[in-house]
């Protein structure tokens, strides 16, 4: 396997050893170890905070974190990768809260998911069509349940390892996103009628 740069990744031994010299006081090489997943912690945060300078201030403060949290990583609970993609989820999600306007959030009635199927879920939400309704969908969602969807479908992120970086069961975590979906989907459907009125 390869990351996006075309080299091997590291293995958690080498990461692990790594680590062990950041903390004897070689500083210096937590650079390279951050350097490893600066982009994929950036695309991560980018998606909740589109502003490239308040994505990069985000990332920039998550990898000060892992710093100085340094001693505290576990590699028998996780990877170096999960739980900096942990820290980098509640940076943003806080961020996020601090320096945005709250969207405009409508909570749905547990009965009111029951009145789209799965089937119609899965056209709606696959219709290449709605893209553009998709986007205002998603937009609709609250900070964490974004995360989610990102972490979910747009990072192929396994469930195991997304409730290691949000610090959520496996089962809330696969009811959550058929909600999501489901919310999704009535959201897209409401959006298409105020447009045909």
């Amino acid at each position: 396997m390869e990351t996006e740069t075309g080299k091997t990744p590291p293995t958690t031994h080498d990461e692990t050893l790594l680590i062990r010299r950041i903390l004897d006081g070689q500083t210096g090489l937590f650079r390279q170890l951050a350097g490893r997943y600066a982009t994929q912690v950036m695309r991560m945060v980018g998606r909740l905070i589109p502003s490239p300078e308040e994505a990069e201030e985000v990332t920039q403060d998550t990898m000060l974190e892992a710093y100085q949290s340094l001693a505290r990583f576990d590699a028998r609970k996780a990877s170096f990768y999960t739980w900096l993609m942990r820290i980098a989820h509640h940076t943003a999600l806080k961020h996020y809260r601090q320096h945005h306007k709250a969207v405009a959030i409508v909570e749905m009635e547990p009965n009111w998911l029951e009145t789209v199927a799965d089937d119609e879920t899965d056209a709606l939400l696959n219709d290449t069509n709605r893209v553009a309704l998709m986007e205002k969908a998603i937009d609709t969602l609250k900070p964490d349940d974004q995360m989610l969807l990102n972490l979910y479908y747009f990072d192929n992120r396994p469930i195991r390892e997304i409730a290691c970086i949000t610090e959520r069961s496996e089962g809330y975590l696969h009811s959550r996103l058929q909600w999501i979906r489901k919310k999704m989907a009535i959201t897209i459907k409401n959006l298409e009628n105020n447009e045909e009125k």
